[in-house]
């Protein structure tokens, strides 16, 4: 893909799911793209590779950028997809820090 098509194509992704995104690839050491993370019908990331460890460093990570805290009593189904996670912060006011 040229430089130009790739301007001509607008993201059609929010930010906040480009930033949840980046943290899951950070949480995986990289073996889950952002681009799979973004996938237009998101597959659970267990099944894309994140491993339990890798969803305890997403979970550190969401709380301190985000400045929520994620229960284990919650329904963790919420942190299965990249949207999923969206809604999941937007639904807890994210500390009060303006989402994306």
């Amino acid at each position: 893909m040229t430089a130009a098509e790739l301007y001509s194509h607008p993201d059609p992704h929010p930010p906040l799911h480009r930033e949840l995104a980046d943290l899951v690839v950070e949480a995986s050491d990289g073996q889950i793209s952002a681009a799979e993370a973004l996938q237009d019908e998101p597959e659970p990331l267990g099944l894309l590779g994140l491993t339990s460890l890798g969803f305890v460093r997403l979970i550190q990570a969401v709380e301190s950028r985000y400045g929520v805290v994620v229960e284990m009593d919650d329904d963790l189904s919420a942190l299965d997809t990249v949207p999923a996670l969206a809604d999941y912060l937007r639904e807890r006011g994210a500390g009060g820090r303006r989402l994306p």
